[in-house]
């Protein structure tokens, strides 16, 4: 039995660590400190579990409507969330002139990872009332104030949270600092959908002795829609290409701006939904649209300043979403067992703009400025459909 040896004839070390070779773009590499690892599973990885209450009242008011009042209340624990495991230590000096020692693993760069660990707490007041189907109409009608605070929502979500959180974690240390509303889940909430049987035509209301031609044409037409009104997604400013902490973050992630003001504003137009001046460059007293250099190159940029950027996630409101939809149908009965059904429908029959999310990119000459519509959650441009069916 052989023994295995690292080292040739000479004594010298035949291989160095990391020689990596791969046909992928999962770990790439090269000279000590350089390699990458995108992206590792942990493999003490633990599933997200929930524990939730809720308490409902419910009561009868009559004419076939009831009304229900509930609180709910989840808790969730272990969530995933995305952090670089060879971030180093704050620090005022360029991370790029840090030494290798100063990394928690100095023979790699970048180690991505998926993790678990992240929390979320969600509460909401819901109320709703139902009308069972009765006199040719039903209905039903939610209204909930919800509030769902996260710390894996990441600097830059937009939309929930995913695999790798809402975003690679800014700070390997201090997930606490990604704690906030979470983007998709709107603090008001109303949904209202109606059925409603049209009362004109023969076994109605109105024309029950009309001609079978007649009704045929005008009788037994049934009426839908579907009422959204939502507030909108929680937003986070961000500013990428800078390293204001001097831990190498930066270099593969996106980072917090400093917040200076509070950033909301009431005269909330397509051109300036916010404050943008309450944003800046981390280390800077007032913004500078292109331009934030700090902490990535040490000839062009100014030092790092040791920290994070201040500003935290989901502090902006977005536009809310408003969605009326209708449709109308009718059966023809063209023998007793063959029926043709016709009808029409329309989302947003209103043609009701929705606006879009604002860039909320501290650096880009657009920074809080709307540039088109809202196209998702029944938000878009009026679309209309007519079929017929037939049934036998």
């Amino acid at each position: 039995m052989r023994e295995f040896t690292n080292l040739d004839a000479q004594g010298k070390s035949i291989f160095q660590w990391p020689r990596i070779q791969t046909g992928g773009t999962g770990i790439s590499a090269g000279q000590f400190g350089t390699a990458s690892f995108r992206t590792a599973n942990d493999i003490d990885y633990k599933d997200p579990y929930s524990l939730q209450w809720n308490l409902s009242i419910d009561r009868y008011v009559g004419f076939g409507l009831g009304v229900r009042v509930s609180y709910i209340g989840m808790k969730t624990t272990q969530l995933a969330w995305a952090p670089d495991l060879n971030q180093m230590t704050s620090s005022t000096q360029f991370a790029i002139n840090r030494p290798l020692s100063d990394r928690p693993f100095p023979n790699w760069g970048i180690i991505f990872t998926r993790t678990a660990g992240a929390t979320a707490f969600y509460n909401a007041i819901q109320i709703e009332a139902n009308r069972r189907f009765s006199s040719g109409l039903t209905f039903n009608s939610t209204y909930t104030l919800a509030k769902n605070l996260n710390d894996n929502g990441g600097p830059n979500s937009t939309g929930f949270t995913g695999e790798t959180g809402g975003g690679r974690s800014a700070d390997l240390y201090n997930r606490r600092a990604e704690y906030g509303d979470d983007y998709a889940t709107r603090r008001h909430r109303s949904i209202s959908t109606v059925v409603y049987d049209l009362p004109v035509g023969r076994g109605r209301k109105y024309a029950t002795s009309i001609h079978p031609a007649a009704n045929a044409v005008i009788g037994g037409w049934q009426l839908s829609a579907i009422f959204l009104a939502q507030t909108g997604p929680f937003l986070t400013p961000s500013v990428g290409n800078v390293d204001p902490s001097g831990s190498g973050s930066g270099l593969s992630r996106t980072q917090h701006p400093d917040r200076i003001g509070d950033g909301n504003i009431s005269n909330k137009t397509r051109d300036q939904w916010f404050d943008v001046n309450a944003f800046v460059c981390p280390g800077l007293a007032t913004r500078v649209a292109n331009r934030c250099r700090i902490g990535v190159n040490p000839v062009l940029d100014a030092a790092p300043i040791g920290r994070f950027g201040t500003a935290g996630v989901g502090i902006i409101s977005g536009p809310g979403t408003i969605n009326l939809s209708l449709g109308l149908n009718k059966a023809f009965y063209l023998t007793e067992r063959v029926k043709l059904e016709a009808g029409a429908s329309f989302t947003n029959i209103a043609n009701h703009v929705n606006l879009n999310d604002p860039n909320m990119t501290v650096t880009s000459a657009a920074f809080g400025r709307i540039t088109s519509a809202r196209s998702s959650e029944l938000g878009g441009s009026r679309t209309g459909q007519v079929s017929m069916r037939l049934s036998f």
